[in-house]
């Protein structure tokens, strides 16, 4: 596909660690951004796709130019700050501005950035996610009684393990609160316990235009010098921002049943213009068990996304980037065509 023809422009929309090299912590709010070095490496990979690429650090840059961008394709890797609604904001202004985007909508992202709304559609499409209670206050306490320890307490509308290192994963209900009342205080957002799943760290990867998933993958995340890291461990912040770890992917995509895939794809329809998600979880045999849904992923080459086609064999950074590009494109070819 020729872009030049589609579009005049691809504008990059992403922010960044301005210093990475300081330390963070837990709750520090640049743990969900993504480093420099991944923002140039999308930007020169954008460069490489189509010949006329622009940068922008935050939404409010493509309002102020946003008459400018009508021939053109945004592209966003923006992680925003402390709203809940911060994964929105770009769709939802080139919805306004009449600017195709690449990615999904603002419904999308507001439902999946939401862990409370997001599990109760997994349940209802019979997509298995493990129990949970939500808690927002000392009179919630008692709504984490019936769950089965141990348990995971984390923040309701955070990505990237924001708010979670290893103490999150707790043994009893009397730790449960103690954390739940500590990210409450830090967060001031619901407050979401669930049921501790052991298995493989596996992230199913879609492409597609509603019921047409043309291209998926499965990868499990895990040490190499230690395979069965994360069996009964989770996927926090230390492991995500680890220069030291020795982290890989490897395919398992052969071992996702077939009734889940199918359940993942009803999913990916119902939600509509999606394009692409991560659907996190945890892999225990042939169960497969939703932890979060992630169209808002993040896209390093060394990411769960563009590292599980990677792995899967048959793409490279490069190919991956060009096909969510011809991907929406065709998307939008699709929609104009049915007006």
């Amino acid at each position: 596909m020729q872009f030049q023809k589609e579009i005049s422009s691809i504008v990059l929309i992403a922010d960044r660690v301005e210093d990475p090299a300081r330390e963070m912590n837990i709750y520090d709010r640049d743990l969900d951004k993504p480093h420099p070095h991944y923002v140039e490496h999308l930007f020169q990979t954008l460069q490489e796709i189509h010949p006329n690429v622009i940068l922008y650090n935050s939404p409010q840059e493509l309002i102020v130019n946003n008459m400018k961008h009508r021939d053109d394709l945004v592209f966003p890797f923006w992680f925003g700050e402390k709203s809940r609604n911060r994964h929105a904001l770009i769709p939802a202004i080139c919805e306004a501005s009449n600017i195709k985007y690449v990615g999904a909508d603002a419904y999308t992202k507001a439902v999946c950035n939401d862990k409370h709304v997001s599990k109760l559609l997994c349940k209802e499409l019979n997509l298995a996610t493990p129990n949970f209670a939500i808690w927002n206050s000392p009179l919630d306490d008692h709504l984490a009684g019936y769950l089965q320890f141990p348990c995971v307490v984390k923040p309701a509308f955070e990505g990237t393990s924001l708010g979670i290192g290893p103490n999150n994963l707790v043994s009893n209900l009397s730790d449960a609160i103690l954390i739940a009342r500590a990210l409450k205080e830090e967060f001031q957002q619901t407050i979401l316990i669930e049921e501790f799943i052991p298995g493989k760290e596996v992230s199913i990867c879609l492409i597609g235009q509603g019921r047409d998933v043309h291209n998926w993958a499965a990868a499990e995340r895990y040490l190499e010098d230690d395979v069965n890291y994360f069996e009964h461990r989770l996927y926090t912040y230390i492991e995500k921002k680890s220069d030291t770890l020795p982290l890989a992917l490897r395919s398992v995509t052969a071992q996702i049943p077939d009734d889940t895939l199918q359940r993942c794809f009803d999913l990916f329809a119902y939600l509509d213009k999606v394009e692409f998600m991560r659907i996190d979880g945890r892999l225990k045999g042939t169960d497969f068990s939703v932890i979060e849904l992630t169209p808002d992923t993040h896209l390093g080459a060394d990411s769960e996304f563009a590292g599980t086609f990677i792995a899967e064999g048959g793409f490279n950074y490069h190919s991956v980037i060009r096909l969510l590009i011809e991907n929406c494109i065709k998307g939008y070819q699709s929609r104009n065509a049915n007006k």
